[in-house]
Parts: structure tokens; C-alpha cells; sequence
């Protein structure tokens, strides 16, 4: 263990003028207000007004390099840095930990090394100001510590707890104060360094700040921050948790107050356009609101995501399943939110062919919502209020994931799923807008496997109506019943390969339907263009009327279904008059495939893992 102690009174005894700043903690002046203490500390001036734009950083030498110190300043080594006493205390045993070369301030790589000295440094709390989150001297790395009776993170900061061994987000290495006790390292992600105010009040908030002491360095400052004044202060520099507004899919709703301020609608509609279309009574928390005639539930991120992950799969899935679908549920809902949307990728524009004179392209996304974030439905995130979060594992994976997403060149990755890929990922731009994505690629659900090139017909003919080796191929009914809900089990027993058919009158008839275009007889299903995983991307559909081509791939599900092909991964085959489609998996194919990601979880792969292998360009990132 280090002597602390000894240290301290060595380096007392020999600078008089900080043994008085030290001794004059016991006079300074604080006064509660709220759960908050504001201490009126005029010698911190010097860190609180420091001027940390490049100019002037480049311009002063830098106060924690050895050659720039007072003589009579104390270096205690430790590893690759050096232990001081802070000379301008906010607490006695204030300490600065300072590289020992000028090295920027960053936390890369210096996890463990913080844990290392917190639990060399029992009783004291070590904590880290991003160069951006009230560093006064962000052009050298250094700790700061005190003794622990002092921090403890404010609530109204947005918080989590530093897993082992994992801390790789260069984009928020800057917007971050954390704090580390006895091993254990608390995140606080930061939106700005200083709050509007600054000069009218000169406070920065940094660790300390954040932890229970905001700093006044003026007696007009002190005198005027009041418990709403701190609060407003707090809650402008950290993030914090942004609602969801959803818009809830309903027929005919009642509405009902509960006494545990839930509430209760009769009316929602699920699947809705789906064979599984139903209406059903569920209970929602947080505010339902009413906007043109739509009810919105405004409810936060986290719980959110409690409802969706149970929605989305079964409840009962495996842990592992459930975290890496809590990861890209949050990363695909705040790709999206209007609050998010610019920390999102946009992707990398493609190119496409003019649609021809008697073409028809069209895809559909959350952006024919206007008037909220989210509906409940397929159509963006299945979310059914409180009535489907029925298991702990639930609660369990939304905590151990909290605030991670999915990044890519720093920007929240627009993470897709579907039920089955059918052995093949598709591309997003495939199915949605012209824009590329690098983590939605073409791949196999298959590891070590190489994917033939699904966009020639003669090798997507072989794939679909074969059965390659693939993790969602052939699953266990006992894997299936944990992911899939009771209304998806009612479809087909394999949505690996399936096969639909029709007589040409049935189908001409659904198509004329389900379009309406008067085809006269359908004579031809002629497929013009297939995506990465074989799925139909542009469709001719030939009839004695007239011929058009059609696409992207959900209409031309929509077309051949009176509710959903089950993907447009499919070939056509004509048994006499009739069509018969074979076709490969459930949905579209982008991203992570539930039923393969399930088999992973099965076979012993993490959440870590399992989102690799679906996203390989991305990594791990907390946004809050």
C-alpha cells in the first residue's frame, strides 16, 4: 500500500504556503442546498476560470511536468507517473497523479491502472476529468484522488459502472469524468464542458462536481447557486437518459388509470397487416399522451427497451440472447430518436438505377412518423407495454448492457434484426434507402464458411432450395420456444425453408388485391435482381393485362401474401398452372437473425460475440 499519510506530512512541512491552503479547508465556508453542497473555495479559481482552448494551452508551460513544478514540490513514482499534492485543495488529502512524460489526457488504456491505484489507495476515491469534462490541464494525462467520504455520484447524472478490462470509446474519451473506488469505476458521459452560464457563474463541473461539491470560486457565485440553479447546472453537462415517444397502434382504445400510476389500454393492435393481427389489453408506465387523435406513450429509453427485448423474443430466452438484443434494440431506437439522430450513421450514399417507365420502387421506414419517435408495431420495434416483461433475465440484461449501442467511425450504428436470415445476411440497402452500411453486410450464419454470390440466380436457386449449414438452420424446438412468442409459433414449423403455392387464379387475384393493378391472368414471376442473400430485390410480374416491375423486398411481400411472404428470398416453380414459391427464411435478412442468434447463445457464445459475428465493422460503445 502507499503511505498517503507519510507523504503528506513530508511535503507539508516542507512548503508552508499549501500547509496553509490546507489548513484553511477547515474554515471554508459551504452551505447545503438540496441534496448538493456548494463550498466557496476562491484559491480554486486558478483551475475553475484556466482557459483550455488550444491557443492558450499551447501558449503557458504545462504546471505538471516535472521541469515546470516548484523545487519544493514532492513526487512520489508509482508505475508510469508521479503522486503529488494537489496546492490548491477542494478537501484535505487532495492528491493529482501525473504522467511522467506529457502525454494528452485520455483514459485509453488506463482502465486497469486506475483500478490498480484505487486498491493501493484504500479509503481514497481516484477520478478522472475528460479533456473536455473540466480537465484544467488537458494537454497532460493525470488522476486526481480524495478521500472517498467526499465523492459520491449525483443522481442526476446518467451513471454506469466500468465492466473489467473494457473501455475502448474514443468518442467520449474526452466528454467523461469517472471515478473509481476500492476497483470499482463509475462512468458519467458529459454533453458539454461548461454549462451556458459560465461567467455569469463561474463554475465547471468536473468529477468532484459531480459528486456531491460544486465549487464556488466567487462569493457572488456562491451566494446565488440555489438547489435549482445546481440542478440546472448538473443536468446541462451530463447526459441525460432522452424519452421515447411511441406511437401506439390501437382499434376503438379504452383508456384506464391504474392506482400504481400505470396505465391500462383495451384496443392495442399487434401485427398489425400480419397473419398474427390481434387486439389486445396491455398496461403501459410512464405518460400516455394524446395527439390527433393518437395515444403516445413518453417513456424512457431503459424502460423501453425492458418491454421490446420481451416483445420482440420470448421472455425466457438465454441471457446472452437478451443482452445482445438489448444492444441493437437501443442502438437501432436511438439511431432514429430526433434527440440522437446526429450522433447516428447516415451510411455511404449508393447509387441506383432510374426506375424503369413501368417500375414501382418503394421501401418503407420509421420516417413516415411524425408526430412521435416509434410506433409499437413490426413496422419499427414490438413494444408492448409492462404485459410482456415477465422475466428477471429481462431486467437482468437491460442492466448489465445499460447505455451500450453499437458504433461505427464513431456514429450509433443503425442495427437491424430480423426472425431468420435463412443462412445468408442481406444488405440494408437492399431493403431500405440507396446508403451503405459497412457493419450490415453480405456474410453467412455460418462461422468459418464462405457465402457463394447469391445475387447470380443459377447459385441463389441452389442455396434456397437446398439447406447449407447455418446457425439458424434446423433448431431445436426448445430453442425456438424461448425466442419465438406464441403468435409467432403459429406460422409455419420451419422458417428456415418453407414453400407456398398457389393456383394462378388464387394468385392473380391476391396481386390484383393486394396492389391495385388489374394484371389479368398472372402468367410470369421473373425475378430481374437479387440481393446478397439471394432475396428478390426487383420483380417482374408478367400478366395479360399489363407487366410491371416491383420492389424492394418488402412489397413484393406484401404482393405475393395476404399478409407477408414470409422473406423474398425465393424461387418460383410452376406445376402446371400452378406457382409454387420455395422460399428461405423469415423477414429481411439484415443484421442479427434472432433464431441464429439463439442457436449461438445455445452454443456457449456471449453477447459480445453474437454481435460480432452479425456486425462485424462495429464495436462497443456507451452513449450513456
Amino acid at each position: 500500500m502507499i503511505d498517503i499519510d507519510g507523504f503528506f506530512e513530508r511535503q507539508l512541512s516542507e512548503w508552508p504556503e499549501v500547509a496553509e491552503r490546507y489548513e484553511a479547508l477547515n474554515r471554508v465556508e459551504t452551505k447545503r442546498v438540496g441534496d448538493y453542497n456548494v463550498q466557496f473555495n476562491p484559491a480554486r479559481a486558478v483551475s475553475t476560470a484556466a482557459k483550455v482552448d488550444a491557443a492558450s494551452i499551447a501558449a503557458r508551460p504545462c504546471f505538471l511536468c516535472a521541469e515546470n513544478r516548484p523545487a519544493v514540490q514532492l513526487a512520489l513514482e508509482w508505475e508510469d507517473m508521479e503522486i503529488l499534492v494537489n496546492p490548491f485543495p477542494i478537501f484535505p488529502g487532495h492528491l493529482t497523479i501525473a504522467a511522467k512524460n506529457h502525454t494528452p489526457q485520455s483514459m485509453l488504456g488506463r482502465a486497469d491502472q486506475m483500478r490498480r491505484l484505487s486498491r493501493e489507495m484504500p479509503g481514497y476515491t481516484i477520478f478522472f476529468n475528460g479533456a473536455k469534462s473540466g480537465a484544467s490541464a488537458p494537454d497532460h494525462m493525470h488522476f486526481q484522488a480524495v478521500p472517498s467520504r467526499y465523492m459520491k455520484p449525483t443522481s442526476m447524472a446518467y451513471t454506469y459502472e466500468l465492466p473489467e478490462a473494457e473501455f475502448s470509446p474514443e468518442e467520449i474519451d474526452s466528454m467523461v469524468n469517472m471515478v473509481c473506488t476500492d476497483g470499482v469505476i463509475t462512468v458519467i458521459p458529459r454533453t458539454k464542458h461548461r454549462p451556458d452560464c459560465y461567467g455569469d457563474l463561474l463554475v465547471s463541473p468536473a468529477s468532484i462536481d459531480l459528486c456531491g461539491t460544486l465549487i464556488a470560486v466567487r462569493r457572488s457565485d456562491f451566494d446565488a447557486l440555489d438547489a435549482a440553479r445546481v440542478e440546472q447546472i448538473i443536468r446541462e453537462v451530463t447526459f441525460q437518459e432522452p424519452p421515447v415517444y411511441v406511437g401506439l397502434i390501437t382499434s376503438e382504445p379504452e383508456i384506464e388509470a391504474n392506482p400504481d400510476g400505470t396505465t391500462t389500454v383495451n384496443g392495442i393492435v399487434i401485427g398489425k397487416d400480419f397473419h398474427w393481427e390481434r387486439r389486445q389489453t396491455q398496461r403501459f408506465a410512464g405518460e400516455i399522451l394524446l395527439h390527433d387523435g393518437m395515444l403516445i406513450n413518453r417513456i424512457g429509453i431503459e424502460e423501453y427497451l425492458r418491454s421490446v427485448i420481451s416483445s420482440e423474443m420470448s421472455a425466457t430466452s438465454s441471457l446472452e440472447l437478451l443482452k445482445a438484443h438489448a444492444v441493437i434494440s437501443r442502438s437501432w431506437l436511438m439511431a432514429q430518436l430526433r434527440s440522437t439522430r446526429a450522433l447516428a450513421d447516415q451510411g455511404e450514399p449508393v447509387a441506383e438505377p432510374a426506375c424503369k417507365e413501368n417500375e414501382l420502387r418503394l421501401w418503407f421506414d420509421r420516417d413516415d412518423h411524425d408526430c412521435f419517435d416509434v410506433c409499437s408495431d413490426d413496422h419499427c420495434q414490438r413494444y408492448q407495454g409492462l404485459t410482456r416483461i415477465t422475466s428477471p433475465a429481462v431486467d437482468a440484461a437491460i442492466e448489465a448492457t445499460r447505455g451500450l449501442v453499437l458504433s461505427a467511425g464513431k456514429k450509433i450504428c443503425d442495427a437491424r434484426f430480423s426472425k431468420c436470415c435463412g443462412g445468408a445476411f442481406e444488405r440494408f440497402e437492399s431493403c431500405w434507402q440507396p446508403a451503405r452500411h459497412s457493419y450490415l453486410r453480405a456474410g453467412r450464419d455460418a462461422k468459418a464458411a464462405d457465402l457463394p454470390d447469391l445475387t447470380e440466380e443459377t447459385n441463389a436457386r441452389e442455396w434456397i432450395l437446398g439447406r447449407p449449414k447455418a446457425f439458424c438452420a434446423n433448431t431445436p424446438a426448445e430453442v425456438l420456444g424461448q425466442v419465438l412468442n406464441d403468435f409467432d409459433r403459429q406460422t409455419t414449423p420451419d422458417f428456415y425453408r418453407w414453400t407456398v403455392c398457389y393456383t394462378q387464379q388464387q394468385l392473380s387475384e391476391l396481386i390484383a388485391r393486394r396492389s391495385g393493378i388489374d394484371f389479368g391472368v398472372i402468367q410470369e414471376l421473373r425475378p430481374l435482381q437479387r440481393g446478397s442473400s439471394g432475396r428478390i430485390v426487383r420483380l417482374e410480374i408478367v400478366g395479360t393485362k399489363c407487366s410491371r416491375i416491383v420492389g424492394k423486398e418488402l412489397i413484393i411481400r406484401r404482393w405475393l401474401s395476404e399478409s407477408h411472404l414470409y422473406s423474398s428470398a425465393f424461387v418460383v416453380e410452376r406445376q402446371g398452372s400452378d406457382f409454387v414459391l420455395r422460399g428461405a427464411g423469415w423477414g429481411h435478412g439484415v443484421g442479427l437473425c434472432q433464431i441464429g442468434a439463439a442457436m449461438m447463445a445455445d452454443k456457449g457464445y456471449d453477447f459480445r460475440e453474437i454481435l460480432q459475428h452479425y456486425y462485424p465493422e462495429a464495436e462497443l460503445w456507451h452513449a450513456f
